[in-house]
């Protein structure tokens, strides 16, 4: 598995829970250098020392990913103890929900500024840390909510759409450098997603934790999915079989598409109302 590359060596951001946290575990059982970093600095250095010993070796960082110093620091410190990566995986971000009225700008921008200048960030800044001809990869983790446009989701739903228009656009500029982007787009599944909704009600927090209860996939499952993906070098990894369907559909048959999300929008408001 992933025997192209050359040094073995990647970077997981938001690695200290969930399914970051599960991506390190699955790269340190395939042998390699896993560096785990993450805004929390306890977390990260007690994932790291959990796959310590199947790792090739593990370096954690404290990053707060909207900030670009973080970053550049985080690239230096690869740098002089690594000297390059494999594999870079944007995975951090957080959970947002509310209709246009319900998303005021300071919403707003706590959702767009960890989702989408994150990933970006981690892009611009870790990427010349890759080989300058590959093999290499990127891993943008968008979600479902970025092709769907789940109602009441409205500022997530943007900000995953743009990491998924962002890794498209390195996809096609990195092509000619051997080095592949991928973006992962889960939809619900059994992570400590609700913790990160700080303006959701209780009602829209029950709703989620209900989704991800029933979800039949977890961290591991989308974490082996995406190292698949690595593998086959495929632009979209969607894990849920459902979610494949809609993706689908939405391509071929857009404007049913849109009249069904019409139809769950108004279903969401009336429950919402009601409850």
């Amino acid at each position: 598995m992933l025997e192209r590359f050359k040094h073995r060596k990647v970077l997981i951001t938001g690695a200290g829970s969930g399914l970051g946290k599960a991506l390190a575990e699955s790269f340190a059982k395939l042998g390699w250098s896993v560096w785990i970093a993450d805004i929390n600095k306890d977390a990260a250095s007690s994932v790291a020392e959990l796959i310590k010993p199947n790792a090739n070796d593990v370096a954690s960082s404290h990053c707060d990913i909207t900030s670009p110093e973080h970053f550049e620091h985080l690239a230096s410190e690869i740098k002089d103890k690594w000297g390059q990566l494999d594999i870079i995986i944007n995975n951090a971000g957080v959970a947002s929900s509310g209709f246009l009225q319900e998303t005021p700008p300071d919403v707003w921008k706590r959702t767009m500024t960890p989702n989408l200048d994150g990933v970006y960030h981690g892009c611009y800044f870790l990427e010349p840390l890759l080989p300058i001809d590959g093999p290499a990869h990127i891993i943008n983790v968008a979600s479902f909510a970025g092709i769907a446009s789940a109602p009441g989701m409205l500022a997530y739903n943007v900000s995953k759409a743009s990491v998924i228009a962002l890794s498209e656009s390195l996809r096609i500029e990195m092509a000619d450098r051997n080095i592949g982007v991928s973006v992962a787009c889960p939809a619900f599944f059994q992570t400590n997603l609700v913790d990160s909704m700080k303006e959701a009600n209780d009602k829209v927090k029950a709703t989620v934790n209900k989704w991800m209860a029933a979800s039949k996939i977890d961290a591991n499952d989308v974490a082996t999915d995406i190292i698949k993906g690595i593998e086959q070098n495929k632009f979209y990894i969607i894990s849920h079989d459902y979610a494949r369907k809609i993706y689908w559909f939405k391509r071929f048959f857009h404007g049913r598409f849109l009249n069904k999300m019409i139809s769950n929008a108004r279903k969401l408001k009336s429950k919402l109302q009601t409850h």
